[in-house]
């Protein structure tokens, strides 16, 4: 059963660190004493501060995968037959699965473990809630998962390809664990675009990888300029509202 927590109370000096060994759950909030807001995140490469970061990629491989074996009320493995993808064992550990279709639909839970798998092969995944409606083949259940969006956060690209997770106060070298700030006032990099105080919002540069913009029609907004006119290539504040 998930475990019911709130955010934990950082201090601004806890967000400037970063460590090889895991301290938090993957997605933890932390919160400064003057309302500031940080997600616990893993780095791909290191950070670069100031920039915006996103959730990696997710591959349309492990969507809607075949059930392999049923799925009883109440188990907690379940085993289905990736796509042409090779995964990697604990690839998924601390994301989520999700019963895209069929028998038992809507159902989800977070990952705790799952072994390697190739393409077409056989992959068991260890889920932390007990499922409540068995999931069965004749029924064409489907599972798809999901990595979590704090796991292996890589720079935002000027073409999306997952949404924001946040922006970096620190350079957490590649492989390390850290915090991402999610809401508040933040520093951000801006690319050539304006912005003025509270009007249209905030949203990741679709010119310069990293950096953010006035945010154009079908953009996220990830919060509102704190500046009347933000400069180009310089680090401007922003109320973030990811959080």
């Amino acid at each position: 059963m998930a475990k019911l927590t709130g955010p934990i109370q950082i201090l601004s000096g806890d967000t400037l660190s970063s460590s090889s060994t895991q301290a938090h759950e993957l997605g933890q909030m932390g919160q400064t004493p003057d309302g500031r807001k940080f997600r616990y995140c893993k780095a791909v490469a290191t950070t670069v501060t100031g920039d915006c970061y996103s959730s990696a990629g997710q591959d349309a491989q492990f969507e809607a995968m075949a059930l392999q074996a049923n799925a009883a009320i109440g188990a907690t493995s379940i085993s289905v037959t990736i796509g042409t993808t090779t995964v990697a064992a604990n690839d998924f550990d601390e994301g989520y699965l999700m019963v895209a279709s069929g028998t038992g639909i809507g159902q989800s839970s977070r990952i705790l473990s799952h072994g390697t798998g190739t393409s077409g092969q056989t992959v068991a995944f260890v889920i932390e809630d007990p499922l409540k409606v068995a999931l069965t083949t004749a029924g064409s259940s489907t599972i798809s998962v999901v990595k979590n969006p704090y796991d292996d956060i890589i720079i935002q690209a000027t073409t999306p390809v997952a949404q924001t997770a946040g922006i970096a106060v620190y350079a957490i070298p590649a492989g390390e664990f850290g915090w991402l700030q999610t809401g508040g006032p933040a520093a951000c990099l801006f690319d050539a675009s304006v912005c003025a105080v509270d009007t249209l919002g905030v949203a990741g540069s679709t010119t310069t990888a990293g950096a953010v913009r006035v945010a154009a029609a079908g953009t996220e907004i990830i919060g509102n300029s704190m500046h009347v006119v933000p400069v180009s290539a310089e680090v401007s504040p922003v109320f973030l509202t990811l959080d």
